[in-house]
């Protein structure tokens, strides 16, 4: 039997994603045929396309393949083949730490990555050193917020820079309000929202109803922590009447943008979750999952919504063993019980067995 090539493994990966696409609980075992020849193909020398098809096959392993994925980066960057890739691995080996909440870990390798990446690369490289909010949580985590937004004023002089794209400067900006907003730094929040905006100010941009949502999502955070709800109102209809026109151009026969929709419905169902706006947040959150989102959060916070508006068990749980089961969830599978633990509408329920059941907990 001749053995398998890379194009073998990625076929097989490939298969698994559409797999569960079609349907999101199923594919496992398909998945663990890809992770198994994964392992094999490993054992001998690493190359570009074998690390980049392992991370990507790692990253649907859970726990399991998040280990993983840490003890082969650190593997990798010993011999990468150049800058760009180092710096694509070093970035995903603290991501992986981050999102493990390895804290101390994550924030120790963040510097260096920052550093290095000053020296060695190009600013957009830079800002990407620094745009990911997992990662910033872990800086809170260690008491050492103040030193990530010293670095985040530090990269932002490399905004001014007209060979750093519009993209990268968006998500940059998007990552500094985000992480403001944690912070409970409401008015630079606000600050860079505005600056995002300017950025973002004609329809039509590539990216742009991306960073529209985020600027719609941010200002609900933020005035909804301030308790300004005549301001939040404004902002509310305003993203609830796209979504009721964009619903009824679906429903007319109109072309729509799904994944646009879908997006919105569950962004947008989040920030009225976490305002403890729990009805409206299940209107739209069940938008989200009756448009075929596969996101499975979307299921994990309905589930949230639903049991605070209205007690109702057996939706509560359908939507929690959605979540558990979803196959297509990258970096989160195995995630789901210690959400459900720190989550505060299902502290009366937490060692409620048959909801730990559908946890995956024995």
């Amino acid at each position: 039997m001749n053995p398998l090539t890379l194009e073998d493994i990625r076929s097989k990966f490939d298969a698994f994603i559409e797999q569960a696409k079609s349907d999101p609980t199923s594919g496992e075992d398909i998945l663990k045929e890809a992770y198994n020849q994964i392992e094999d193909a490993l054992k001998g020398e690493i190359t570009p396309e074998l690390m980049h098809l392992a991370d990507d096959i790692y990253t649907y392993m859970g726990k399991l393949g998040l280990e993983k994925r840490i003890s082969l980066h650190r593997r990798y960057l010993k011999i990468a083949s150049d800058n760009t890739e180092r710096f694509w691995s070093h970035w995903q080996l603290v991501d992986t730490l981050a999102v493990l909440q390895r804290n101390r870990e994550t924030v120790e390798e963040q510097i260096r990555l920052y550093h290095w990446t000053c020296e060695q690369l190009s600013d957009a490289y830079v800002l990407e050193a620094l745009y990911d909010t997992t990662q910033a949580k872990c800086w809170k985590e260690e008491s050492r917020i103040d030193e990530w937004f010293q670095l985040y004023e530090e990269a932002s002089e490399r905004l001014e820079n007209p060979e750093v794209n519009r993209y990268t400067r968006c998500l940059f900006l998007q990552a500094g309000a985000e992480v403001s907003y944690a912070n409970d730094r409401l008015d630079e929040a606000l600050l860079e929202i505005e600056k995002l905006e300017r950025l973002n100010s004609t329809l039509g941009l590539e990216h742009y109803f991306q960073f529209w949502l985020t600027a719609i999502t941010t200002r609900l955070l933020v005035y909804s922590k301030r308790e300004d709800w005549e301001r939040f109102n404004q902002v509310f209809i305003k993203a609830s009447t796209f979504l009721e026109e964009e619903i009824e151009k679906r429903d007319t026969g109109h072309p729509v943008d799904i994944g646009n929709l879908t997006w919105a419905a569950h962004d947008i169902g989040c920030c009225l979750l976490w305002s403890k706006k729990y009805n409206e947040a299940r209107r739209f959150l069940q938008i989200a999952v009756d448009f075929g989102n596969n996101n499975a959060w979307s299921h994990f916070f309905l589930a949230v919504s639903i049991w605070a508006s209205e007690k109702d068990r057996e939706k509560t749980l359908y939507h929690l063993k959605t979540a558990q089961d979803y196959m297509l969830n990258p970096l989160n599978r195995d995630m789901y019980y210690q959400t459900f633990l720190e989550t505060p509408e299902f502290s009366d329920i937490k060692d409620d067995k048959e909801f730990l059941k559908v946890l995956g907990q024995k």
